[in-house]
């Protein structure tokens, strides 16, 4: 908080002053802003309510001087003016303001998704992170530096516009301008906007264009809210009715969606593995079994393996009988440990890596539902780094902000990952959990096993799924929307697990190949004999 309240609210007046005389509005005193308190103690709080102060150009230490004297220097009772940036004249009529505005305040045991900010980023909207107590980021504080004045009108349609793209419910709250450095008692809460010079570095002041930040909106709504819908669709309105035509038509189902329409062009030549036919690179696998079938072993192991910068001619030992693409794993490999803690990892990264070789695997134990940070926030951090490899996430319930079974929860999980994994085209590892006492016959079988929302299924490029029989752990492909001809393994293998290594040795020849498709032989076969019975019912005509 600043120290001297009444310098840092004349800063921003100054600033707000400046946005409005870039458009030719309050220019030598010829409008007027004005200081409040609502009339009733709901919601924000004060000792006097149904306060005003108005006050032009000239006045405006005048009216800092008024905020740090209602505010009695935040000692309670108090009463923490509000502001109406708009430009009214003497007679109290609105002209029109050289800014948008919205406040938001994450309410209860709301979180901000972290795509609020990118969102406005995007579209060169200022925005920085409300405080309450501890938690730094319970609300955003929203301001437009529009490149032409807005109309009384044309107003609340913007602030209404930035409000929905901030996506948090804030009804009673985003229509307020809350002074930076000033504590606002609310029914929510104690929130506080601690530094205006965050949202404008250097008074330099973004400019925002009016309509976009409309178009935005109208956008953002018209596809559900879907942050992965709205990246591809962008924010041109006349694509909206188009674009929505195919979404609905593939039963507003991401999977099928991501497969149909010109988007899809090129895709194929630029798809690449970190292991050849089973993880592909810039999206999401999902690596599911029962437990006791080791997924997080071998997770760990691919890790260890793919993060050892070898000498040259070396070549790193097969992965689940495949080869480890060195080429494609030149980067940081990520594993989040969410059950295992340091001993058993050290443990077991002793019996991967004894020689100690993988200096480029990074270890995290982070967990966000009782963090100030989300997930997507620390993705977007660890996005900073220049090349992320593999990023394993184990297990995924761990990392979930709510209820495995919510839909809208593992949704919004699928967004931050998927945006990881093709913005640093890395592979994505998700290890995830079947029901309990789950008895799959087959790696087919686990798609209807596997725990949570069908999200888990809908949104994975891949699952590879793990069952045990007997001594033995078969791993198969589960789900794989990827074409066969690109290299995809389409057996289901067999491996039996060294228990002083913990790592699964894949049985020889025939006994470690079990088929759930036809050979070429046999599918040649059953062609040719349907070939000769047509041929024999034509004769036969």
């Amino acid at each position: 908080m600043p120290e001297n309240i009444e310098n840092s609210v004349k800063s921003e007046l100054e600033i707000i002053w400046a946005a409005h005389k870039k458009h030719g509005l309050g220019i030598n005193n010829s409008g007027r802003m004005k200081l409040y308190t609502i009339a009733e103690k709901e919601p924000m709080r004060a000792a006097v309510e149904g306060f005003e102060f108005w006050f032009n150009e000239s006045e405006t230490e005048k009216a800092a001087a008024e905020v740090a004297k209602h505010y009695n220097n935040g000692k309670l009772p108090n009463t923490p003016l509000l502001l109406n940036p708009v430009i009214h004249d003497e007679s109290g009529k609105p002209i029109g303001s050289g800014i948008a505005w919205a406040t938001i305040i994450a309410k209860g045991i709301a979180k901000l998704s972290g795509y609020e900010q990118k969102r406005l980023n995007e579209i060169n909207v200022a925005s920085d992170f409300i405080h309450r107590g501890e938690v730094k980021h319970a609300g955003l504080k929203v301001i437009a530096f529009v490149e032409k004045p807005l109309k009384p009108g044309e107003l609340e349609p913007e602030i209404k516009a930035l409000y929905d793209l901030c996506n948090i419910e804030s009804e009673e709250y985003y229509h307020h301008y809350m002074f930076s450095g000033i504590s606002y008692l609310t029914k929510n809460g104690l929130f506080l906007h601690p530094d205006f010079s965050a949202l404008v570095p250097n008074h330099q002041t973004p400019t925002a264009n009016h309509q976009q930040i409309l178009d935005a909106a109208r956008c953002w709504n018209s596809y559900d809210r879907h942050q992965t819908l709205y990246e591809r669709f962008g924010i041109d309105v006349n694509d909206i009715e188009r674009n929505l035509k195919y979404f609905n038509l593939c039963a507003r189902n991401f999977d099928f969606f991501y497969a149909t329409g010109p988007q899809r062009k090129g895709a194929d030549e630029t798809f690449d593995f970190v292991v050849d036919g089973l993880i592909p690179r810039g999206t999401v696998t999902v690596l599911a079994g029962a437990g006791g079938t080791g997924k997080s072993s071998i997770a760990h192991e691919l890790c260890v393996k793919a993060a050892i910068d070898y000498e040259p001619g070396e070549t790193p030992d097969l992965w689940l009988g495949q080869k480890i693409r060195t080429d494609n794993t030149k980067g940081i490999c990520v594993y989040f440990s969410g059950e295992d803690g340091p001993a058993v990892i050290n443990a077991r990264g002793e019996l991967f890596d004894p020689e100690h070789r993988a200096n480029r695997l990074m270890f995290q134990r982070t967990e966000f539902r009782d963090r100030e940070e989300t997930l997507p926030e620390f993705m977007a951090r660890l996005a900073s780094m220049p090349d992320v490899s593999i990023m394993v996430i184990d297990p995924a319930r761990k990392y979930l902000e709510g209820d495995e079974n919510d839909s809208e929860v593992v949704s919004n999980f699928f967004e931050a990952i998927e945006e990881f994994a093709i913005k640093k085209n890395c592979a994505m590892i998700i290890v995830h959990h079947l029901e309990k006492s789950a008895n799959p016959r087959s790696a087919r079988e686990i798609l209807d096993l596997l725990r949570g929302s069908q999200v888990f299924i809908d949104r994975a490029r891949v699952v590879l799924g793990l069952y045990r029989d007997g001594p033995y752990t078969i791993v198969g492909l589960a789900k794989c929307n990827i074409p066969p001809n690109l290299g995809m393994v389409t057996e289901e293998r067999v491996f039996a697990r060294d228990p002083k290594t913990l790592q699964l040795i894949w049985l020889p020849g025939e006994k470690g190949v079990r088929r759930t498709t036809l050979s070429e032989e046999e599918l040649e076969q059953l062609k040719a004999e349907a070939e000769l019975k047509e041929a024999k019912e034509n004769r036969n005509k």
